[in-house]
C-alpha cells in the first residue's frame, strides 16, 4: 500500500506521456543514475593523477639514486591508476550501451506488439471480422493479444448472428433508415419493390416521397413526437408507390441511440398488410348474404339511414341452434334459404325489403307511407302466421316446420336510425321472455339494451380469448426514496383485430358474470411472467380477485406457473375486491402457500369499499395500495390528506409498505412523499405501456 502511494505520482505522469516518450524518459532516468557515479569516479581519477604529477614535480627538485627509485615508484603508481580507471570507465560504458541496447530492443518489441494491436483494432472498426494475432510470448503483452483474439472471436460470432438477423429482416420486411431530418439513408430491396423506386432514387430523399395523401398530417406529427422522445412508434401507414398506387404497412419505427443517449438515426421496419386490409374492406363492403342471397346487415345500415320514416321488424327462428344440431348444418342452411324465399313471397318488394342480418335473424324494413304504423300489427301477425304454416322437406326423415318471434322499432323512437336495429332486437328478446309473438319497443325496455350490449361484449371477450386478444400493459412504480422504478403493475387490456385497445372498465364485470374471468387471469399471468423472466431486478404486480383465489383450478394453475418460474420472490399478487371477503380461511391458506414460493401480497384499493382496516388485521400482507379516490385531490382536500396520513402511519406500525396510485401531478407526488408513502404509481410517474420502459 505504501509503495502504491509512493508510485502514484510517477504513474500519473507516465500515463500522460506517449509510449515512445515513456521509454525515452525511463532511459534518461537510468542514464542519470549511471552518470553520477561515473562523474565521481572521473573526479577521483583526476585527483589521484594530479597527486602523482605533483609528487613527480617535487622529486625533480632533488637528485640521487634514491630519488630515481621514488620517481619510478610514482610512475608505476600512476600507470596502475590509469589502467584501473580505464577498466572502470570501460565497464561503465559497457553498462550504458547495454542498457541503451536493451531499452531500444524493449521499445521495438512493445511498439511492434502495440502496432499490431492498433492495426487489428482499426481493421475491426472498419468492419473486418475474424481478425486474429499470432503471439508466442506468455508475458503481459502475450496475454493482451490472447484477450484480443478472444474478443475478436466473440465479436465475429455476434456479428454473424446479427448478420443472420439482418438478413432475415431484410428478406421478410420493408426496412429503411433515415437521418435526424427524415431523409432516407438506407432502403432495402423490399422497400424498393413495394415503393417502385430504385435505391438511387430513394437515398437522400425525405420519407414523404412515399406519403399517401389519405394519411392525415396529425398521424405523422404524433409519430415524430414519439420517436424524438426516444420511444418506439407502432402503427399502420398507407404509402403511395411511384406509379401512384398504394400499399399499406404495419410499421415499427425506433430511434437508434449512441453511447451518450443521443439519437443517431431512425430505423423503420414494416410488413405489407395491403391484402389483409383489402380483404377486410371487401368483406365490409360485401352487401349480399352468401347463403340466402338476401341483402345483409351492411346493406341494411346503408338503407335505413336513407329512409325518412323507417319501421323495422326483427324476426328470429325459434330454437334454430337445436334444429341445426339435430339435423346438421346443411339442413340448417336449407331452412335459412326456405325462410328467405318464403319472406320474399309473403312480402312484396314494394312493401318492404328483406335482410338476413345474422345467423337465423332476419329484418323486414318498412317505410311509413307504404305501410302505416297504426295498423302494422295486423300485417306482422299475418306474416308470422304464413311462415309458421309452411313446412319444408329438407331430405330429413320428416317435414320440418318452425316458429318465429319478433320485435318492432320505428322512426319515432330515435333520430339515430341505426339504433332501431338494436331496439327491435331488444323487443324480440322481451317478446320471447313473455311468450309473445312480437312486441313493439318502448322506453320500458331500456334495461334490455344493457342485456344486448352484454351479449355483444361476451362475444367479443370470447373472441379475444380465442384470438390472443388479451395482453398486459405495464405501469411503472417508483421507490420514493431513490426515485427509481423498482416494479411494474400488469394491467389487462383487450386489443381488437383493428388494433383498438379497450380498458378493463368495459369488460371485466361482464367477464366475471359470464364465467370467463378466470381465463383472462391465466392469460395475464402467463404473459406477465414471460415478460419478467429476464428481468430479475424488477418486481411485477399481478391482480387477483377473491374469485380467483377461491377457485381451486385457478389456485392450482398459479402454483404450477410459480413452480416453473425462476424468481417467484419478485412476484406480487394484488388482491382486488369486487365483494367483501367472507372466506378468510381460504384466502389466508392461499397467502401461506404463496409465501412458500417467496411471493409477496398486496391489498388493492385500500381505504374505500371493502378493502378496509379489518383486512390488514386478518390477512398477512406486504403492501397496502391506497385507493386513487383518496389521492386525486390530496394536495387540495384536507380530509383526504388526513385519511391518507392515518393509513400510512397505521401501515408503518404494522411494518407494511404503502403504494400510492393515481399520482397524476407533481403537487400530488410531493404531498404523498411528505406523508411518508413508500412507493408511487400514476400517470405522473408513467402511463401503462405494452412494453417495459426499462430506461424510465
Amino acid at each position: 500500500m505504501l509503495l502504491d502511494t509512493l508510485l502514484q505520482p510517477a504513474i500519473s505522469v507516465m500515463n500522460k506521456l506517449p509510449f515512445k516518450f515513456k521509454i525515452i524518459f525511463s532511459a534518461s532516468i537510468l542514464f542519470l543514475l549511471l552518470i553520477v557515479p561515473a562523474h565521481h569516479l572521473l573526479l577521483d581519477y583526476w585527483a589521484k593523477k594530479d597527486q602523482c604529477r605533483q609528487e613527480l614535480l617535487d622529486l625533480e627538485m632533488h637528485k640521487g639514486s634514491e630519488v630515481q627509485d621514488q620517481k619510478a615508484m610514482v610512475l608505476a603508481k600512476q600507470k596502475e591508476i590509469e589502467e584501473k580507471y580505464f577498466l572502470l570507465f570501460l565497464g561503465f560504458l559497457l553498462i550504458i550501451f547495454s542498457a541503451l541496447y536493451l531499452f531500444v530492443a524493449l521499445y521495438r518489441s512493445l511498439a511492434e506488439s502495440l502496432r499490431r494491436l492498433e492495426h487489428a483494432s482499426h481493421e475491426i472498426a472498419n468492419g473486418e471480422t475474424g481478425v486474429q494475432l499470432m503471439s508466442d510470448v506468455k508475458d503481459e503483452i502475450g496475454r493482451a493479444v490472447t484477450a484480443f483474439n478472444s474478443m475478436s472471436q466473440r465479436l465475429t460470432e455476434d456479428l454473424s448472428f446479427l448478420d443472420g438477423y439482418k438478413m432475415a429482416i431484410d428478406e421478410t420486411s420493408i426496412v429503411s433508415k433515415t437521418d435526424l431530418s427524415g431523409n432516407i439513408t438506407y432502403a432495402n430491396k423490399l422497400f424498393c419493390h413495394f415503393s417502385g423506386y430504385t435505391q438511387e432514387e430513394l437515398i437522400g430523399q425525405p420519407h414523404n416521397i412515399v406519403r399517401h395523401p389519405d394519411m392525415p398530417k396529425e398521424a405523422f406529427k404524433e409519430l415524430w413526437e414519439t420517436i424524438q422522445c426516444k420511444k418506439i412508434w407502432k402503427g399502420v401507414i398507407k404509402n403511395r408507390n411511384k406509379s401512384g398506387g398504394y400499399y399499406i404497412v404495419d410499421a415499427t419505427i425506433l430511434p437508434i441511440l449512441d453511447s451518450h443517449n443521443n439519437i443517431l438515426e431512425y430505423v423503420a421496419v414494416r410488413h405489407d398488410i395491403t391484402e389483409l386490409i383489402q380483404s377486410r374492406e371487401a368483406l365490409a363492403k360485401h352487401k349480399v348474404d352468401f347463403v340466402t342471397k338476401l341483402p345483409n346487415k351492411n346493406q341494411l345500415l346503408e338503407d335505413i339511414v336513407r329512409i325518412e320514416r323507417p319501421i323495422l321488424f326483427y324476426l328470429n327462428i325459434d330454437a334454430f341452434m337445436k334444429l341445426n344440431d339435430l339435423y346438421g348444418s346443411s339442413v340448417g342452411d336449407q331452412v335459412l334459404i326456405h325462410m328467405a324465399d318464403l319472406l320474399k313471397k309473403i312480402v312484396l318488394p314494394a312493401e318492404a325489403t328483406v335482410y338476413r342480418v345474422y345467423n337465423d335473424e332476419f329484418v323486414l324494413l318498412f317505410e311509413e307511407g307504404r305501410v302505416h304504423l297504426g295498423n302494422i300489427k295486423e300485417r306482422l301477425y299475418k306474416i308470422m302466421h304464413d311462415i309458421e304454416e309452411s313446412t319444408i322437406d329438407c331430405n330429413a326423415p320428416e317435414c320440418i316446420s318452425f316458429t318465429v318471434s319478433g320485435g318492432v322499432s320505428h322512426y319515432q323512437l330515435d333520430s339515430d336510425y341505426e339504433k332501431l336495429i338494436l331496439y327491435a332486437s331488444i323487443a324480440r328478446y322481451r317478446a320471447k321472455l313473455q311468450n309473445k309473438k312480437f312486441l313493439i319497443y318502448d322506453s320500458s325496455m331500456a334495461n334490455e339494451e344493457n342485456y344486448a350490449q352484454n351479449i355483444a361484449w361476451i362475444k367479443r371477450i370470447k373472441q379475444g380469448i380465442r384470438n390472443d386478444g388479451f395482453v398486459p400493459y405495464f405501469q411503472p412504480i417508483i421507490d420514493n426514496l431513490t426515485g427509481k422504478v423498482v416494479k411494474y403493475e400488469a394491467l389487462v387490456r383487450m386489443v381488437s383485430e383493428d388494433g383498438t385497445v379497450t380498458s378493463p372498465f368495459f369488460f371485466l364485470e361482464i367477464a366475471k358474470k359470464a364465467k370467463l374471468y378466470s381465463h383472462i387471469t391465466r392469460i395475464v399471468l402467463d404473459k406477465t411472467l414471460e415478460v419478467f423472466r429476464d428481468h430479475a431486478e424488477l418486481e411485477c404486480s399481478i391482480n387477483l380477485s377473491t374469485e380467483d383465489i377461491i377457485d381451486r383450478e385457478t389456485r392450482e394453475y398459479i402454483c404450477a406457473k410459480l413452480s416453473d418460474y425462476p424468481h417467484p420472490e419478485k412476484v406480487v399478487f394484488e388482491i382486488t375486491e369486487s365483494e367483501e371477503i367472507t372466506d378468510f380461511k381460504t384466502v389466508n391458506a392461499f397467502i401461506r402457500r404463496m409465501r412458500s414460493f417467496g411471493v409477496k401480497i398486496s391489498i388493492d384499493d385500500f381505504g374505500t369499499g371493502y378493502a378496509n382496516f379489518e383486512y390488514i388485521l386478518n390477512l398477512d400482507v406486504d403492501y397496502i395500495k391506497i385507493d386513487g379516490s383518496l389521492i386525486k385531490h390530496i394536495d387540495t382536500d384536507e380530509e383526504s390528506r388526513i385519511l391518507v396520513e392515518a393509513i400510512i402511519a397505521f401501515s408503518k406500525k404494522l411494518g407494511t409498505k404503502t403504494v400510492v396510485e393515481f399520482v397524476h401531478s407533481e403537487e400530488v407526488y410531493d404531498e404523498i412523499v411528505a406523508l411518508g408513502a413508500d412507493y408511487a404509481q400514476g400517470y405522473y410517474i408513467g402511463k401503462p405501456e405494452a412494453t417495459l420502459d426499462i430506461e424510465h
